[in-house]
């Protein structure tokens, strides 16, 4: 199979080249063995079978795709709708810290292509791997820490998203690489019209 953090860079990297279109479907149009009409649908071979280990193709399909773009809509539908809940937006976030080994492993750059994290300065994203082991940590040595981590624990809201009409709103909006709203991905896409162009 194919990790999560694989599958983004490689719909990324498909949705750059031009081998889907922002709607996650293949260009059939192309001229290419590796689309292909398979037991789900088209799919698109990343590796023959004489090259892998198994002994089988691996191929990525648009219900993968599909299943990757409903995900990171609802990640960044979510995001976009709790910001607004605050009266900021996206581009106002001074830090987005992300947690555990899947988001130590993700390429920022890809992520943004197609669509899971903000566009926004690059450097305002900071790793911190295992965040609920590193809190526990700093907590069992300092009680100050500690009290503030009561502090933020005891300030905290639930925000039910499912029964929100912006997030619902904001997720059919996101079902698309990267968002049908080109202010919201600028360098996206300005890359994209970029590579488009070279493509002819």
């Amino acid at each position: 199979g194919i990790c999560g953090s694989g599958l983004i860079n490689i719909v990324a990297g498909l949705l750059e080249v031009g081998v889907i279109g922002q709607n996650g479907k293949f260009n059939t149009n192309l001229r290419t063995k590796r689309i292909r009409k398979g037991s789900d649908g088209y799919e698109y071979v990343l590796a023959w079978a004489p090259e892998t280990q198994i002994g089988k193709d691996i191929a990525i399909t648009e219900v993968d795709i599909d299943n990757l773009i409903r995900a990171k809509a609802a990640m960044y539908a979510g995001c976009q709708t709790l910001v607004k809940s605050v009266g900021i937006s996206c581009s106002d976030l001074e830090q987005v810290i992300i947690a555990g080994a899947f988001g130590s492993n993700i390429d920022i750059e890809k992520s943004i292509i197609i669509g899971l994290l903000p566009d926004i300065p690059r450097d305002r994203f900071i790793f911190i791997g295992n965040g609920s082991l590193l809190g526990a940590r700093l907590t069992s040595f300092s009680r100050d820490l500690l009290d503030d981590a009561r502090r933020v624990a005891n300030m905290m809201t639930n925000f039910e998203l499912s029964v929100n009409v912006d997030f619902m709103n904001n997720y059919t909006a996101s079902l698309f690489l990267p968002h049908p709203n080109a202010e919201e991905f600028p360098s996206v896409y300005k890359r994209l019209g970029k590579l488009q162009k070279v493509r002819g």
